[in-house]
């Protein structure tokens, strides 16, 4: 496992074994991530899919509350396009393990509670690849095959696709001309609802502080939006 992972899964089990006293939960729900560049050199773009997770309620004092968790989230998207004389679909995935550790004030009746809650969430990218199918016609043959991409090593790897002894790869024109930093930190805010002390309802959004870029001359930061139903026991 990444050293970076290990760090944080180690953190994420020292808050929920320091409050295994008190209530805990589990929520999903659905999750966009905006990926934007600092330059107008490359395309900003969006994923979407879900998040999972489970979470422990600690109480501080008056309405106060400390709400660490630990989520995994998985988020993609379809892509199709044409490049030289091929034909290209597939689809970008991204997973990744997330530690936020929320500050939450609550207030209302007995039955229900509304609560804003705001703080941060430490993250660090599992896996990251953009796949195509690649059909057309190169070197007088029909190639269909695979590529994928990973952009946390930048390896490129080729499926039933032929590749000159000699010359240029002309895949490599295919895929990004970057990669990506697996560690992440976000700052976030949002507001929710509990009902009958075991219900919650939740819409929160994360503003991304790391420059995730691996490179010079730009930057990249991930912000995102989340709608999520919990349970509390």
């Amino acid at each position: 496992m990444n050293r970076k992972a290990s760090v944080l899964l180690a953190f994420a089990l020292l808050f929920v074994s320091a409050s295994a006293g008190a209530r805990g939960g589990i929520e999903a729900g659905y999750l966009n991530s905006n990926y934007n560049f600092k330059s107008d050199e490359r395309a900003d773009y969006s994923l979407n899919g879900f998040y999972v997770g489970v979470t422990q309620d600690v109480k501080l004092f008056a309405g106060f509350h400390i709400q660490p968790g630990l989520y995994y989230s998985y988020l993609t998207d379809k892509d199709r396009k044409e490049v030289l004389a091929f034909s290209l679909n597939g689809d970008l995935t991204d997973h990744y393990l997330s530690l936020p550790i929320m500050l939450r004030y609550q207030f209302g009746l007995p039955f229900m509670k509304i609560y804003v809650f705001g703080g941060p969430t430490l993250s660090v990218g599992l896996v990251s690849k953009q796949k195509y199918t690649v059909t057309g016609e190169f070197m007088g043959a029909m190639q269909n095959g695979n590529l994928t991409y990973d952009y946390y090593t930048g390896k490129l790897d080729l499926e039933a696709l032929d590749v000159p002894a000699d010359g240029d790869n002309p895949y490599e024109s295919m895929t990004p001309d970057y990669r990506y930093k697996r560690f992440d930190v976000q700052l976030g805010a949002g507001v929710g609802i509990e009902l009958f002390k075991f219900l919650e309802v939740k819409v929160g959004y994360d503003w991304g502080l790391l420059d995730r870029f691996a490179g010079d001359f730009d930057e990249l930061r991930r912000n995102q939006f989340y709608a999520s139903v919990g349970l509390r026991f």
